[in-house]
């Protein structure tokens, strides 16, 4: 009895870490380098696992192009006093980010600040990334 209830704790401790080792990889982005940029916002989907925002801006042709920049969850929108009444449509926002790594317009957010002012900081991409070869 004894084994079995060891084998049955190892178990379930291996079933509750999954979700961590099943975590994507950042391999996307560019986690080196950050990029900026500022335009509208045109959605911002607040849901899990990743919340996630499309911006219109302007390339550094001047061109416009439509960004997708994948952010926290939103609970670590929440911790820093957000909710998804905070990002409407047409609001002028700033992203940092880090870039797409084939090139494609976005990549994973850094930072934001929307109108008013309020700024939030996304450390979790940074915290789950493993470091990039050199």
């Amino acid at each position: 009895m004894k084994v079995f209830t060891q084998a049955a704790v190892v178990s379930l401790a291996l079933i509750a870490a999954a979700p961590v080792l099943a975590h994507h990889s950042f391999g996307a982005y560019n986690m080196n380098t950050t990029a900026a940029a500022a335009g509208t916002l045109k959605e911002f989907r607040w849901g899990a696992p990743h919340s996630s925002l499309v911006i219109l801006a302007k390339d550094k042709a001047g061109k416009p192009v439509e960004m997708a920049i994948i952010s926290g969850s939103p609970l670590m929108f929440s911790k820093q006093g957000f909710t998804p009444r905070d990002f409407k449509r047409g609001d002028k926002i700033s992203v940092t980010y880090h870039p797409n790594t084939n090139g494609s317009p976005g990549g994973a957010l850094a930072s934001l600040a929307i109108s008013g002012g309020r700024t939030f900081s996304d450390s979790e991409a940074q915290r789950i990334a493993p470091p990039a070869a050199n």
